[in-house]
């Protein structure tokens, strides 16, 4: 009989990790961007906070690319080619998370280096038990000294090029795009899908290539974005297991609900345990035991 624990971002949190969204990802993805507007594609107005800003990439409001293209217009009066592909260099240049994300996660797993184990945690953990983080750094690894074998990076693991972060799979629902029918900014107006629309205008000869170009290169990058959900990984972890009990640590329980449905489905009669961060985490947490249907839980 082992026991399970789901690993969140508030674990890390809980050791002062720089993992926030807000305070530390934000920043460094902000560093990065050449133009500061293209950062306002995949912004909450929610709380900032992981789940939130991974739903947000799945519904981009593509409405702002006059800002974001500023100055970066085709001038076709230029000899130079540099100043009619520059709108398309600017969609090279901007709206990348990879290397942010890497950047991210290698300093948090840095900073491992200057905490410490927490007393509650070394006194919770037994050498049978098995866990599933959602959390990029090795922190159980480091500080716990838990096996590898006993721990799935579940979105990856800093070290390895398997870093996962987008919005939830098949949840891409861009805000529609609103223009101006006529052209001639007298209206009327009308909205559509962004991708359908950049296809219409292309057909109609009324948007010139390197635009068409900057335009769709941005909806795929965009679009990009989804975070493929690691199943089958998750069934082998889990297979022939017998699992007494379920905790979950820092999970913001806001996002991912197909793992958690997976683990209700495989253990439908196990005690979770929750330890919510935060306020606003218990009352996802809430909505999730709802939502899934897990009958025995305790919410500390």
């Amino acid at each position: 009989m082992s026991r399970l624990f789901v690993i969140g971002n508030g674990f890390d949190l809980s050791h002062e990790l720089p993992t926030r969204f807000d305070l530390d990802f934000k920043n460094i993805a902000e560093s990065f961007e050449q133009n500061e507007n293209f950062w306002a594609l995949y912004q909450t107005e929610k709380a900032d906070i992981w789940s939130d800003f991974e739903n947000c990439l799945g519904t981009p409001d593509f409405n702002s690319l006059e800002e974001i293209f500023e100055g970066y217009e085709p001038d076709y009066l230029s000899d130079h080619e540099s100043d009619r592909d520059a709108i398309i260099t600017q969609v090279d240049l901007n709206a990348n998370l990879t290397e942010e994300l890497y950047a991210f996660a290698k300093q948090a797993e840095t900073a491992i280096n200057t905490t410490s184990p927490r007393s509650e945690y070394c006194d919770l953990f037994m050498p049978d038990d098995l866990f599933i983080s959602f959390n990029y750094t090795h922190t159980l690894e480091i500080l716990y000294h838990i096996h590898p074998k006993k721990v799935l990076h579940i979105h990856g693991e800093v070290g390895k090029d398997n870093l996962i972060l987008g919005y939830p799979e098949g949840e891409y629902n861009p805000e529609k795009y609103y223009y101006d029918v006529g052209g001639k900014g007298t209206g009327p107006y009308a909205n559509l899908d962004f991708e359908e629309y950049i296809e219409r205008e292309a057909e109609n000869d009324s948007i010139d290539y390197y635009t068409y170009t900057a335009y769709t290169n941005l909806a795929q990058k965009v679009r990009s974005f989804e975070k493929k959900y690691q199943i089958d990984d998750l069934k082998e972890f889990i297979s022939g297991v017998n699992i007494e009990e379920i905790f979950v640590i820092g999970h913001s329980c806001a996002i991912d609900f197909p793992y958690i449905n997976i683990l209700n489905n495989s253990y439908p009669n196990v005690q979770w345990n929750f330890h919510p961060y935060d306020e606003n985490t218990k009352e996802c947490i809430i909505k999730m035991i709802r939502s899934v249907g897990i009958k025995y839980y305790r919410i500390d």
